[in-house]
């Protein structure tokens, strides 16, 4: 069972998610009702529809109710909200085909992508390899691509003072304790992100 303040968190974030959910399906049935109109303006405003419907998707799973049991493809559709409108992308090509995730990986998992996303101002790739046998590694490749710093602290079990913009790494670190994952920072190439290893998938 997740701490109080994580099972709120989530609460709080599945509530924004419905009721902006709905302003979104509103925004997008305007936009085809308004198929056909001149000008460029249709066409940002539709990308802009469809990006805040693809995050808030990420976000109801990663943070709100949760994806339930998923495949890979199901994964990389939650984990759409992560890339669009940005210069990155999620490579699930090292990853298990066949693999099913349980909801607690599943979650885990994206929070995990998510912090690696921040880990690429210029853009790059997140690559995601595995199993649930041997552990599933994540980590960001591209130019000046990083884990965030807090990420550190919160596998050593120190205090992390964390900010709305790195506040996936304290959510990753609380939902895999709860969750019996343990998180391992491996020893990456020079001048290449660390992979973060994800093992012992079983609920405390």
């Amino acid at each position: 069972m997740l701490p109080d303040k994580i099972a709120l968190a989530q609460a709080v974030c599945t509530r924004l998610c419905h009721d902006l959910g709905g302003a979104v399906g509103a925004l997008a049935n305007a936009l085809d009702l308004m198929d056909g109109a001149p000008g460029d303006a249709m066409d940002v405003a539709r990308d802009a529809s469809t990006i805040m419907d693809r995050r808030i998707r990420f976000y109801r799973a990663a943070v709100g109710a949760g994806s339930g049991d998923c495949r890979v493809e199901e994964l990389a559709q939650a984990a759409e909200g992560l890339t669009l409108g940005r210069r990155a992308i999620i490579d699930f090509n090292d990853l298990e085909a066949t693999i099913v995730l349980p909801a607690h990986v599943a979650q885990a998992v994206l929070l995990a992508l998510w912090t690696a996303i921040e880990g690429l101002p210029r853009g790059g790739a997140v690559r995601v390899g595995g199993d649930l046998e041997g552990g599933i590694s994540i980590w960001p490749d591209g130019p000046s691509a990083a884990w965030p710093p807090l990420l550190s602290a919160g596998l050593a079990g120190e205090a992390m003072q964390f900010t709305a913009r790195n506040v996936s790494v304290p959510l990753l670190v609380s939902v895999a304790a709860s969750s019996g994952i343990r998180l391992e920072m491996l020893h990456g190439r020079t001048g290449v992100a660390a992979p973060l290893l994800m093992t012992a998938f079983t609920r405390n």
